[in-house]
C-alpha cells in the first residue's frame, strides 16, 4: 500500500511535466493503476498527506474525476460500489484537510451522496456521525485540541443538504419532504439552530469586531437552511422559524450601507450572510407563505439606501433583494395588507430617490439609448416607445418602468393578476394622497374579458393612460431638464 502511494504521487508529479511524452506515460500508468482496489485510498492518502499542497490538490482532483467516472448518480437504478471503509476514510479526511483541498475533495463527497444517500437512501450512519463531528469540532469545544475542524464539518453538511434544494421528483404534484431531509433537520439542523442563536448574539454584541471564523459559520449555516427550505419544509423546523428569523433580522440590522465603508474580508462575509438571509425570506414567503411583520420592517430599512447601491457594489445585490422581498410579500393577500401602510415611505424614501440620475445611468444613456432601454425594460412593451415619450420626461419614464412592481402587465398577454396588483398599488397610494385618477378606465381594465389580441391591446392602451395620469403626479416632483447642460441637451435631441 505504501509503495503504491509513493508511485501514484510520483505519477501525479509527472503529469505536471513540460515534456508531453512524460505526461502521456504518467497518464497511462495512472489509468492502469486505477483498476486496483487500493487506488482511491492512495489518492485520498496523498490528498490528506499535508506535504506538497499542489500535489494534494492534484490528487483530490484526480479522485473527484475518478469517482465521477465510476459512479453514475444520474441513473437511479445504478448501484454504487463505494465501500464503507472508503466512505469512512473520506469523512475523516474531509474533517481535517486544509481549505484548498477541502474545496475539491467535497466534490467527491457530493458525487457519492447523490448516488447513495439521496437516490438510494443508504449510508444510514452518515447523519449521526456528522452531528457528532460538529459537536466535537475545534470551534465548538474551546480550549481542547480537537482533530475535527468546525468549518470543514459545516461544509460537509452544506454539501449534504444541497441536493434537496430542488424537488427530487418534479413530476409529482405535491412531493412530500424526503425522509433523508427530515432526518437531517431533526438530528442536525434543529440542535444547531440553538448554537446559531448563541453565535448571532455574540456577533452582534462585539461592536466593531468581526471574527472571520464566526462569520464563516454564520454564512454556512444560512446556506444550509436556504437549501433546506427552498423547496421543502421539514416539520421539525416549523416551530423554530420565528426565533430563527429574528436572528436573521438581527444580522441584517448590523449591516452598514454607508458611502464611506469599504468592506474588508470579514465584513464582506457578513454582507454575503445578509444576502443569503434575504434569499431565505424569499423562499419562506413565495414557497411556504410564511410572513412576519418584522421581515417587512427589515426590508424597508434596507431599501431606503437605494440611492447608495450604485456606489457600493457588494451592497447593491442586498438592496435589490430587499426590493424583491417586498414584491414577494405583495403577492400574498396578508402581505398586501401589511405593506399597504408603507407605500408613501416606499415611494418617498426608496423608489423616487433612486430616480435621480447617477453617473452610470447618464453614461449608459448617452452611449446607446436603445441598448439602455433593452437592458432595463421588458422586451415587449406596447404603446410605449422612445419616440412616443415627451422628450423632457423620457428618461424618467424609463426609470419608473424599470422599477415598477408588477411591470409585466405592460406586455401583451401579461398576467391579469399582475395588472390588479399594480393598480391596487396605484389606488392605495394615489387615493391616500388625494389624487384624481380616471378610475372608470381602471374598472374597464380589471373587468374580465374574452382573450384576444384586440382586447389585450385595448387594455394595454388604457393601462398606458392610467399610468400616465399617475406618473404625471410623480414626475412633477422633479425639475424638467433644461437645455443649459450640453449632455442633457444631446440626450433630448437624440
Amino acid at each position: 500500500m505504501a509503495m503504491e502511494v509513493s508511485l501514484v504521487a510520483q505519477l501525479l508529479n509527472d503529469t505536471l511535466s513540460p515534456d508531453s511524452t512524460v505526461v502521456h506515460t504518467a497518464t497511462e500508468s495512472l489509468d492502469r493503476l486505477s483498476h486496483s482496489p487500493h487506488f482511491p485510498f492512495s489518492l485520498l492518502s496523498i490528498s490528506t498527506g499535508g506535504g506538497n499542497n499542489g500535489q494534494s490538490v492534484a490528487a483530490a482532483t484526480y479522485l473527484k474525476n475518478f469517482t465521477r467516472r465510476n459512479i453514475n448518480s444520474e441513473n437511479p437504478n445504478s448501484k454504487s460500489n463505494v465501500s464503507k471503509e472508503f466512505k469512512d476514510k473520506l469523512m475523516q479526511s474531509l474533517l481535517q484537510v486544509e481549505p484548498s483541498v477541502l474545496k475539491v475533495l467535497v466534490e467527491t463527497f457530493r458525487i457519492i451522496i447523490a448516488a447513495e444517500f439521496v437516490k438510494q437512501n443508504n449510508w444510514p450512519e452518515l447523519v449521526p456521525e456528522l452531528w457528532s463531528a460538529i459537536q466535537n469540532s475545534n470551534l465548538i469545544i474551546t480550549g481542547v485540541n480537537c482533530e475535527w475542524k468546525t468549518i470543514n464539518a459545516l461544509t460537509v453538511l452544506q454539501a449534504l443538504v444541497r441536493p434537496f434544494q430542488y424537488f427530487l421528483n418534479p413530476k409529482v404534484a405535491r412531493e412530500p419532504v424526503p425522509p433523508q431531509l427530515e432526518l437531517i433537520a431533526k438530528e442536525i439542523l434543529v440542535p444547531m439552530l440553538s448554537l446559531f442563536h448563541q453565535l448571532v448574539q455574540k456577533a452582534l454584541s462585539d461592536q466593531g469586531r468581526i471574527e472571520m471564523e464566526m462569520e464563516m459559520i454564520l454564512l454556512i449555516v444560512c446556506k444550509c437552511i436556504y437549501f433546506t427550505v427552498r423547496s421543502h419544509m421539514p416539520s421539525a423546523l416549523v416551530p423554530l422559524l420565528p426565533s430563527f428569523c429574528c436572528n436573521l433580522i438581527g444580522l441584517l440590522g448590523s449591516l452598514s450601507f454607508d458611502h464611506g465603508v469599504v468592506p474588508d474580508d470579514q465584513y464582506f462575509l457578513r454582507l454575503k450572510t445578509g444576502k443569503r438571509t434575504l434569499l431565505i425570506f424569499r423562499a419562506l414567503i413565495t414557497r411556504h407563505r410564511k410572513l412576519m411583520p418584522d421581515i417587512i420592517n427589515s426590508a424597508l430599512k434596507i431599501v431606503r439606501y437605494s440611492t447608495t447601491s450604485a456606489s457600493l457594489i457588494p451592497s447593491e445585490r442586498i438592496i435589490s433583494l430587499a426590493f424583491d422581498v417586498i414584491s414577494n410579500i405583495l403577492e400574498t393577500g396578508p402581505g398586501w395588507r401589511l405593506v399597504s401602510s408603507h407605500f408613501s415611505f416606499l415611494l418617498d424614501s426608496a423608489i423616487l430617490p433612486a430616480l435621480v440620475l447617477n453617473e452610470k445611468d447618464v453614461s449608459e444613456w448617452e452611449e446607446d439609448v436603445e441598448e439602455y432601454i433593452r437592458k432595463n425594460l421588458p422586451s415587449e412593451l406596447v404603446c410605449i416607445t422612445i419616440d412616443s415619450l415627451p422628450n423632457c420626461f423620457e428618461f424618467y419614464y424609463v426609470l419608473i418602468f424599470s422599477i415598477c412592481p408588477g411591470r409585466n402587465f405592460w406586455m401583451e398577454g401579461g398576467s391579469v393578476h399582475g395588472q390588479k396588483k399594480c393598480y391596487e398599488l396605484a389606488w392605495c397610494y394615489f387615493n391616500v394622497e388625494g389624487m384624481d385618477l380616471p378610475w372608470g378606465l381602471l374598472a374597464m381594465v380589471l373587468q374580465p374579458h374574452p382573450s384576444g389580441k384586440k382586447v389585450k391591446r385595448t387594455r394595454a392602451i388604457i393601462s398606458a393612460v392610467l399610468w400616465e395620469s399617475a406618473s404625471a403626479s410623480i414626475l412633477s416632483s422633479f425639475p424638467i431638464p433644461s437645455g443649459t447642460n450640453a449632455s442633457e441637451a444631446r440626450i433630448i435631441n437624440e
